[in-house]
């Protein structure tokens, strides 16, 4: 995922609106200096590329010792700054703040996927868009990393119909609305969010190319899945709402596709400690 300029000046401004006054107002030096990020815990890395754009907008010197989407150890640094003190404590707090809430989320996601491939070895888990209004792409960068899938990066990206479409067109039975949709953007995916079974069968026999339960419960789907498999056997079927680590297993039993969640973005941080050294 590429990091903008704007996206990192952001950051900085932030946390650093005018001037540091701590800094400011103990003069602190130009001394040279050392900071290192190191997990006390174990887990799986994100925002690592993030702290090293940070860090290197500051003109630090930034030395990446892991990568994003790997394991962290705990006590093995992951990334190791250098430069003028003034610049490391500019970077500190937001650098930690990068590692720890998106290594935790890249964290709890690895976590579902094992727990959903255990039951089904290639089921996806898809992070949603509802996400914290402008940290979105920093949360699915942190799912793509722990080996996510973005469910929809945003509402140009791919058909949805809620019900909520579907209320503004009373003229329209399901099927004239996918073909509709079809029609109109030959090249995207028809996804139809149904309520109910019912309504998931509906959409299968109206031609759409996914569906997606809202809050339906384990067995209701593994009764349901195989019926939507007999009338179209390439029918993407997604399961959302409600699922969490505790019961991805659950529902990856149930034989659908892709597993649909926003629980991954209120994930507990990854715990990181720091070591600011100056040299003399």
């Amino acid at each position: 995922m590429h990091i903008t300029s704007a996206e990192i000046d952001r950051w900085i401004l932030e946390d650093l609106p005018a001037q540091d006054e701590t800094v400011r107002a103990l003069r602190l030096p130009d001394t040279p200096g050392t900071l290192s990020y190191v997990p006390r815990q174990p887990g799986v890395l994100a925002g690592v590329a993030p702290c090293v754009a940070l860090a290197r907008a500051l003109g630090l010197e930034a030395e990446a010792l892991g990568a994003d989407g790997g394991r962290a150890q705990a006590g093995i640094p992951v990334l190791h700054l250098r430069g003028p003190a003034p610049a490391l404590h500019a970077a500190w707090r937001q650098g930690m703040n990068l590692l720890e809430h998106l290594s935790g989320i890249a964290s709890a996601t690895a976590a579902m996927i094992d727990a959903a491939r255990a039951r089904k070895a290639d089921i996806q888990v898809a992070a949603t868009r509802k996400a914290f209004p402008g940290a979105r792409r920093l949360q699915q960068y942190a799912v793509l990393c722990a080996g996510g899938v973005v469910h929809r990066a945003g509402l140009s990206e791919s058909i949805l119909v809620f019900a909520h479409h579907r209320a503004f067109l009373p003229g329209l039975d399901l099927r004239s609305v996918i073909e509709r949709a079809r029609r109109s953007s030959p090249e995207k995916f028809v996804l139809i969010e149904a309520g109910s079974a019912a309504e998931a069968l509906d959409a299968a026999r109206a031609g759409a190319d996914g569906v997606q339960l809202d809050k339906a419960a384990p067995d209701l789907l593994a009764a349901l899945v195989p019926e939507l498999r007999a009338l179209r056997e390439r029918l993407v079927i997604i399961a959302a709402g409600g699922i969490r680590a505790d019961n991805a297993d659950a529902y990856a039993a149930t034989g659908v596709d892709v597993l649909a969640t926003s629980s991954l973005y209120t994930a507990d941080p990854l715990d990181f400690a720091t070591r600011m050294i100056p040299q003399r």
